[in-house]
């Protein structure tokens, strides 16, 4: 179990960083959100196994979380404002920057779920890896290289995050168009439930938290809300 653990740390941290053209804040808001849409997953994965599982997975997620989310939140910022140059012009190229990013980094982490949980006692799995992240051995600070950034991120996320998001509104008001980040994620979502050839438009986009509605080709559709990167349709 240690050694699958230690793998998908290292599979984390490798896929986060390895993209040739990523410069060092890419790679660091890539790294914090990985993990983050991670731990969510996994929570989810492991409420389903039993009732000590998800009783694991959700003291681990909220202990990591209440540790890590300040740096979450300062990659989220990062994706928006280092990563986006959003003016009047280049809204749109920005927006869809920020979507092709956060598929990457959803793909990433349903497959580091995937293979944690792929084989073997789903139940014993779940107890182990959530404790891990309980007891904060799978903190963002324990990556050394990427942790000085999000603290850097951090900072600049205190100073300026709330008058950048003001300035999204603006931008978004003054076209009165929405972008989401999180729409070529919702779109393969619904594929999987069998909505062909989905259009999918952003109904409300509050910083990571997102409503969106993807009409199907036989004129139905389907209701997604998206927390923090992790999308569910909404029954």
């Amino acid at each position: 179990m240690l050694q699958r653990l230690i793998l998908a740390v290292c599979l984390v941290s490798l896929a986060a960083c390895s993209g040739v053209s990523r410069t060092p804040d890419e790679q660091a808001i890539s790294y914090a959100l990985v993990n983050d849409v991670t731990v969510r997953k996994l929570t989810e994965e492991c409420s389903k196994v039993s009732v000590a599982a998800k009783q694991a997975a959700w003291r681990g997620y909220r202990s990591w979380w209440k540790r890590n989310a300040p740096l979450v939140e300062a990659a989220d910022y990062g994706l928006s404002y280092n990563l986006v140059t959003l003016s009047n012009d280049r809204l749109e190229t920005g927006a869809r920057y920020a979507m092709g990013l956060t598929f990457d980094i959803v793909s990433e982490a349903e497959q580091h779920v995937a293979e944690l949980l792929d084989g073997g006692d789903q139940e014993e799995t779940c107890i182990d890896v959530m404790s891990e992240y309980r007891d904060g051995s799978m903190d963002l600070r324990e990556d050394g290289n990427m942790y000085p950034l999000l603290v850097k991120l951090q900072q600049q996320n205190d100073a300026k995050g709330k008058d950048h998001y003001l300035n999204i509104s603006k931008i978004e008001d003054k076209k009165s168009k929405k972008f989401s980040r999180s729409a070529y994620v919702v779109e393969r979502l619904v594929k999987r439930e069998g909505c062909v050839k989905p259009r999918v438009r952003s109904l409300k986009s509050d910083g990571p938290n997102e409503v969106l509605e993807a009409t199907c080709a036989d004129k139905s559709f389907m209701l997604v809300r998206c927390e923090w990167r992790n999308c569910k349709i909404q029954n």
